[in-house]
């Protein structure tokens, strides 16, 4: 039986080196671009890499009390050293994330982070927030369209997302992604799930 069809083991944390690796057989420079907003403003759509640990932190500094809640179910003012390595340093297969980014330099900021970690060999769990002076400006479903396809190329067949059931806004992109979807709410939570196997929707 291959070890595919079992239960993936927690990730392993990556140092810098053992990140920075995955990053370049990955190819992930490739997969920057710059993205327009519906305000008609231009930012950089590209893969979050190792030494984006600071920006991350600053990036969660910046979120209100409500858009942390809303991300991470809890009030959490400050993202830690700790986290904020695990969050940056992936292996782009069981885990990736993308960010939308202003600036370049020393003075790039993180505006939006869209990320999935697999949770069995075909399903993997998603997760996406916006700095609020950039929500509602289609961040999220341009990043989370172009993650997806890349789930879909590196064997993922669903994709689930667990919301506070007031987080309107994550609702309304994940049902307007172009994919079926279910969706299960219990206990103030909406799980939605979305059948990536096929493609999506529109591409039909």
């Amino acid at each position: 039986m291959s070890l595919i069809d079992t239960t993936p083991q927690k990730p392993t944390a990556l140092d810098d080196t053992a990140a920075w690796n995955a990053y370049r057989r990955a190819g992930m420079v490739k997969l920057t671009d710059a993205i327009t907003l519906r305000n008609g403003a231009v930012v950089t759509m590209r893969v979050i890499q190792p030494d984006d640990v600071e920006r991350l932190q600053q990036f969660h500094a910046r979120l209100s009390p409500e858009t942390i809640v809303m991300r991470f179910f809890r009030v959490a003012p400050v993202l830690y050293q700790r986290d904020a390595a695990q969050f940056t340093h992936l292996d782009y297969d069981n885990r990736m994330a993308l960010v939308a980014t202003v600036g370049a330099g020393d003075d790039e900021r993180i505006i939006a982070v869209v990320r999935y970690e697999r949770v069995t060999a075909t399903e993997g769990e998603l997760a996406f927030v916006v700095e609020d002076q950039w929500q509602g400006l289609g961040i999220s479903t341009q990043l989370l369209a172009r993650l997806l396809r890349y789930a879909q190329a590196h064997g993922f067949e669903r994709m689930v997302a667990i919301t506070m059931a007031t987080n309107v806004r994550m609702r309304g992109v994940l049902a307007h992604a172009g994919y079926p979807f279910t969706a299960h709410y219990a206990d103030g939570c909406l799980t939605v799930t979305l059948d990536i196997a096929h493609g999506a929707i529109a591409a039909r």
